[in-house]
């Protein structure tokens, strides 16, 4: 991917890994989200942030708590996935990525987004729009859950870990 295309994503080149996501711009940064900015977030969202995180540890590693599919994309279906996500920041007239909070894990931070979050635009509807710009065959209408996602691309990958690990009582 050419540097230019998602220039956050090259704010941590020195790590191995880079991961995003796309959520409401209160609820998702909110260190302790409540049930009322959740309902905010789904039904008069004000904004959306980005999360862009890099880090070093493996994938399964790194995200030790939940499921993983590990999905092979070609080089031109990349540098589309980057092109979606580069297309999901606000930018300012300079055109970078605004920073609005710190990163919740690794380094990073959470970016200005756009659209408009809401709970038929959420972030697993994102992720398959990103996904499908990728080449992968998903339907971001069927994928409103992070299940649902899940259990469209676990055929077409390699399921690396499949459970959420139970609950502690």
């Amino acid at each position: 991917m050419a540097r230019d295309v998602w220039p956050e994503a090259h704010a941590q080149s020195e790590r191995r890994y880079v991961e995003v996501g796309w959520g409401d711009g209160e609820f998702y940064p909110a260190p302790h989200g409540t049930v009322a900015m959740a309902l905010r977030a789904a039904f008069r969202s004000r904004s959306s942030v980005l999360h862009v995180a890099a880090f070093d540890p493996a994938v399964p590693d790194f995200f030790a708590g939940a499921p993983v599919v590990e999905l092979r994309v070609t080089p031109a279906g990349f540098d589309a996935l980057c092109t979606f996500v580069a297309d999901t920041h606000a930018r300012d007239v300079t055109r970078r990525g605004m920073v609005v909070a710190p990163g919740l894990y690794g380094a990073g931070a959470f970016y200005q987004a756009r659209p408009r979050y809401g709970a038929f635009a959420n972030s697993n509807q994102w992720a398959a729009r990103a996904l499908l710009a990728a080449g992968v065959p998903v339907s971001p209408g069927l994928s409103v859950t992070s299940g649902s996602v899940l259990a469209q691309v676990a055929p077409l990958g390699t399921v690396v870990r499949a459970e959420w690990p139970a609950p502690v009582r």
